[in-house]
């Protein structure tokens, strides 16, 4: 390529392709405009999909700009770049289809100001700019800059305000009795007269009819006259042994006689504007059986944690959301102001039912393993030789006998555990997965199994021993009494003597009379004598099994002791013999079992 010119032509040629990306004519720009709503409200017009574009093309217009594309992405949120119209318009600037970014407001770009500076400096680097109509914010000047920055920060301040104002407010509808769903089959908002359900007209008998009284205005749902019939239908023939699919079917193919004489067929709620009613699948069945709102409950569940982690042009990559574990199970039941389909009793069944089926039959009737020393158990070889903490593990072989293994041991036994890991052996940093003499030799100081019941029973035997000192018995039923323990009786006692401090005070100013002070202080130390943990007969009840700590161990289940065993113990180090070797005790259990802490 000749880089010389020829003549002053072409060297103002080459001067203007140098300085094209930087000083561009207006007329050569390429405008995308975008647009974006959060959700599609008939109501307000402001910033709808309509003026938007009007407004920023307009604008685009007025500056001699070519419109290269309208990009729009409706009931989208703006925290992150999960948008199909968004990553278009970012793979048309990569590839230089686009010179200039046009939004009406810079809220619809993003509400997530990480986001929004990583999307500038994105398009930066293909010399692209952005430019808000409203704000008349133009990233090509330092005062554009400035301001992009702090709208950006306000639009985020909306998003976590917003969300905690929601969460607040469906928390609250549940705690006074009312659902967060607008839709949900088997119910209606009572409202006959202006009914809007897709399972109304020609279907629902009362549709057209007087609005219902009991819905409070639809304020309260209320069961619908036919879909009410196949909830409790679909409930009791769960509750009878029918897997989803049968339900499906049967509700698909059961016939509803209407008081007219006219018959319907079930189907399911559909959505307004967005799906039709239809037959019954297995997962419309499903929700069916483990809703609590059809015997009169509301149900708050747990709900993703705000998350504004983004990546602009990779918006699918995984870590960006985490999963929502439990998000079936309710963290509140309140008693709702609705109406029961069908009996509480039914439904408690039904889950523990559902709960039973979730098992495998090869599992179903195999006893639950537990393990007494699960969290606690160590392998002493590892801590001797590598100066490493690897936990004892529980299993079960062929014979049912159950027994512990070393955590070195048994991922050395995993297919596929090939990750390099160093160890400390000897003063010498080595690769755990390469076959040196030193972790060779670790290996072989370890023994394949220890048997379960040998180790247990000497902890067990231990435990089993343990006195406690009558002197732990005000603090034992204080914490029964109390998540605070004795600290919550102490500060109540430090208060009334306080106030009796104060009284004997007003007594000796003459402030009070004598009968006066003996009333008050005779009430006062009354109360003190209260102050005692031991003063509750309920908690007086516990005495015997403090007395008695081997026989309450005795009785404990397995579940129960291994969490005793966690609460007494940091750690328990077993040889390759399972001997017990050091062990970790946590205060004050220490002097209890005579072992330095």
């Amino acid at each position: 390529m000749d880089i010389f010119p020829n003549s002053i032509d072409d060297l103002n040629k080459k001067i203007q392709g140098f300085v094209r990306d930087i000083t561009r004519p207006e007329s050569e720009e390429k405008a995308a405009i975008y647009t974006r709503v959060s959700r599609i409200d008939p109501r307000h017009h402001g910033y709808s999909m309509d003026i938007q574009p009007d407004r920023s093309e307009e604008y685009a217009r007025s500056k001699g700009w070519d419109i290269y594309e309208i990009y729009a992405d409706p009931a989208k949120t703006g925290r992150n770049s999960r948008r199909p119209s968004l990553q278009k318009m970012i793979g048309d600037i990569r590839a230089g289809r686009v010179t200039v970014v046009v939004v009406h407001r810079l809220d619809r770009l993003y509400r997530n100001l990480e986001s929004l500076l990583k999307f500038i400096r994105m398009i930066k680097g293909y010399k692209v700019r952005l430019v808000s109509v409203t704000e008349q914010i133009d990233t090509d000047n330092w005062w554009g800059r400035l301001v992009l920055y702090v709208l950006g920060a306000l639009a985020e301040m909306y998003i976590w305000q917003a969300s905690a104002r929601t969460r607040e407010a469906k928390l609250e509808r549940v705690m006074n009795g009312l659902s967060n769903a607008s839709f949900r089959f088997g119910y209606c908002n009572g409202l006959c007269s202006t009914c809007k359900d897709p399972n109304g007209k020609d279907y629902c008998p009362l549709n057209g009819g007087i609005d219902r009284v009991e819905s409070q205005r639809g304020r309260i749902p209320v069961p619908h006259p036919i879909e009410m019939h196949a909830v409790s239908l679909a409930a009791h023939l769960y509750g009878k042994g029918k897997s989803d699919l049968e339900i499906a079917s049967d509700l698909n193919s059961h016939v509803f006689r209407l008081p007219g004489g006219s018959e319907v067929t079930f189907r399911t709620k559909g959505l307004p504007g967005q799906t039709l009613p239809g037959p019954f699948s297995r997962d419309n069945v499903r929700d069916i059986i483990r809703s609590p709102f059809y015997v009169g409950l509301v149900a708050h569940y747990p709900t993703r944690p705000l998350n504004m982690d983004d990546d602009v042009e990779n918006p699918k990559r995984k870590g960006l959301q985490q999963p929502l574990r439990n998000k079936r199970q309710p963290q509140i039941l309140q008693k709702g102001q609705h109406q029961a389909i069908y009996p509480y009793e039914l439904w408690e069944q039904n889950m523990q039912l559902r709960q039973s089926k979730g098992i495998a039959p090869a599992t179903k009737n195999r006893p639950k393993r537990d393990y007494l020393l699960t969290g606690v158990g160590r392998c002493w070889v590892c801590m001797e030789q590598a100066g490493t903490q690897a936990s004892l593990r529980g299993s079960t072989g062929n014979t049912g006998t159950q027994y512990y293994r070393c955590a070195t041991i048994h991922d050395k036994g995993k297919k596929g555990a090939q990750q390099d890991v160093f160890l400390e052996i000897g003063g010498e940093t080595v690769l755990a997965s390469s076959q040196s003499n030193a972790w060779n030799k670790l290996i072989e100081s370890h023994s394949s199994t220890l048997r379960a019941d040998k180790l247990e029973a000497q902890i067990y035997n231990s435990v089993g021993s343990l006195e406690v000192p009558s002197t732990w018995h005000e603090m034992i039923m204080a914490y029964y009494l109390s998540d605070h323990g004795m600290a919550e009786f102490e500060r109540e006692n430090y208060n009334l003597r306080q106030e009796l401090k104060r009284l004997q005070d007003m007594y000796t100013s003459g402030f009070l009379t004598q009968a006066q002070f003996k009333d008050r202080a005779t009430a006062i130390t009354s109360e003190l004598q209260k102050m005692q943990p031991s003063a509750n007969a309920e908690v007086r009840e516990i005495i015997p099994f403090l007395n008695e700590f081997a026989l309450t161990w005795g009785k404990m289940t397995s579940r129960e002791q291994r969490i005793l065993l966690k609460v007494m113990y940091e750690a328990i180090y077993f040889d390759e013999q399972g001997t017990v070797r050091p062990v970790l005790v946590n205060a004050p259990f220490d002097k209890l079992l005579g072992v330095a802490a």
